[in-house]
């Protein structure tokens, strides 16, 4: 019985493993006056998702679409002026170890002049779980945080058909 125990806990937060370090991040400034927060829920995501589904018989983008969307629990976004409210470059760096230390893999990191971007996600090759984007920039830290499970190959046909899409 105390080995079952054992097995449902870990399987419980391995459903759930929002990391602690970026919890702790987000409960530090989310109250910051000048920070800015967003949080979307589940259901905003379920209401994409359906209108998605709505969509044309054999639109195959709308499908893919509304999977990614009824697969999302929440998204929460926290913008952070550096310095001013007295976040340090050395804490940003921090956090981003320790969420490769709680396990989340780097998936990518981009460099643009002094800015830099990291992806950070659980999961596998079929799946990615609960990702961190992290943007760094001269003056500002946004942190994104995408609580829920992607398919890969959902992922990999937007980006096939959206391969004109201008980043800047």
């Amino acid at each position: 019985m105390k080995n079952l125990l054992i097995v449902l806990l870990f399987a419980s937060t391995a459903v759930y493993s929002q990391s602690k370090s970026a919890a702790e991040f987000q409960e530090k400034y989310k109250d910051d006056r000048d920070a800015t927060v967003v949080s979307i829920s589940g259901s905003l995501f379920n209401l994409f998702a359906n209108i998605a589904e709505a969509a044309e018989e054999g639109d195959e983008e709308a499908q893919a679409m509304a999977r990614i969307a009824k697969n999302i629990n929440s998204m929460k976004i926290i913008s952070v002026p550096v310095y001013r409210s007295g976040l340090q470059p050395d804490a940003i760096l921090k956090l981003r170890k320790d969420l490769i230390s709680e396990k989340y893999d780097e998936l990518m990191q981009v460099r643009d002049g002094q800015d830099h971007v990291y992806f950070l996600a659980q999961g596998d090759e079929k799946e990615v779980r609960n990702m961190y984007v992290l943007i760094q920039e001269e003056n500002d830290f946004t942190m994104l945080e995408i609580d829920g499970v992607l398919n890969m190959s959902d992922l990999a046909y937007l980006a096939r058909n959206h391969g004109n899409i201008d980043i800047d």
